[in-house]
Formats: structure tokens, C-alpha cells, sequence
């Protein structure tokens, strides 16, 4: 299996585990978590549908 897919793989799981977890807390939590991933990693947030 290919290293960098795996990588990626994992990465989008944290993120989702982190998002899913952000959520349950509430929607102001939540938006804050949102604004800040699609700072920080646009093409991630964009990926996982957050754009």
C-alpha cells in the first residue's frame, strides 16, 4: 500500500475524529474549529466538504 495515501488517510481520520468531537460540544465550538481548519489547511477543509 502506498506510504503517502496511508499518511493522508490517517490525517483526514484525526481530522474527522477532531470535527466529529468539536461538534458534540456545541455550535460555537464548532464554527470556531471550522474557521480556524479552513485557515490553516484549506485544501483539507475543502476535501472533508467544510468549504
Amino acid at each position: 500500500s502506498n506510504k503517502l495515501s496511508d499518511e493522508m488517510q490517517n490525517k483526514r481520520d484525526k481530522a474527522r475524529f477532531v470535527i466529529d468531537t468539536v461538534r458534540m460540544k456545541g455550535e460555537a465550538a464548532s464554527s470556531e474549529m471550522i474557521e480556524f481548519l479552513c485557515e490553516v489547511d484549506p485544501f483539507l477543509s475543502e476535501h472533508l466538504g467544510l468549504i
